[in-house]
């Protein structure tokens, strides 16, 4: 009577420690599928909102008569699409001052790797690269990829890796763990 009424008990406590594992996993496997579903969502809904200033803005660009030449020249300026001459001659770096009290990184000349190096070391710190600067940059980036070809063949065989790299939906610190891989 005492070892059925031991086993009896011990059965019960089993069953309980099996049903409260159980209902643990079930929790665990709720807040893993919400934490998803917010993630979804989150990522979605940046995309949306981008996409709905693009059209905002170029709603506003498109109706620029009505607004005062002031604020059309600076939708402009946002990278909207206008004519390519137009572009080049509103980020023209020359026609940009820089205030005397601008503490971040200036570049001067043709960027090269010291000044890639640079960039990436006042990044992490957190500073903020000046207007005239940033135009400077696309410029010269843009000189140098009309010069290019849109596909380059590459050889492969004397390669260990290779990275392919897609969206990083605008995150600095992904792109520079890749520069640091």
């Amino acid at each position: 009577m005492v070892t059925r009424l031991s086993t009896l008990s011990a059965d019960k406590s089993a069953s309980k420690i099996q049903a409260a594992f159980r209902n643990h996993q079930a929790r665990l496997k709720l807040k893993k599928q919400a934490a998803w579903q917010i993630h979804e969502k989150l990522e979605y809904s940046s995309e949306q909102t981008e996409a709905k200033l693009k059209d905002m803005f170029e709603k506003l660009l498109k109706s620029s008569d009505l607004l005062s030449p002031s604020v059309a020249k600076l939708l402009q300026k946002a990278g909207l699409p206008v004519e390519e001459k137009e572009l080049l001659r509103l980020t023209n770096p020359a026609s940009i001052s820089v205030q005397a009290n601008y503490q971040g990184l200036r570049i001067e000349g043709p960027i090269t790797r010291k000044t890639f190096v640079d960039l990436i070391e006042a990044f992490q710190h957190g500073e903020v690269l000046h207007e005239k600067y940033v135009c400077e940059i696309l410029h010269q980036a843009r000189a140098i990829l009309k010069t290019l070809p849109n596909f380059n063949h590459i050889d492969l065989s004397n390669l260990h890796h290779i990275y392919i790299i897609g969206d990083l939906h605008g995150q600095l610190a992904d792109l520079l763990h890749i520069f640091n891989a």
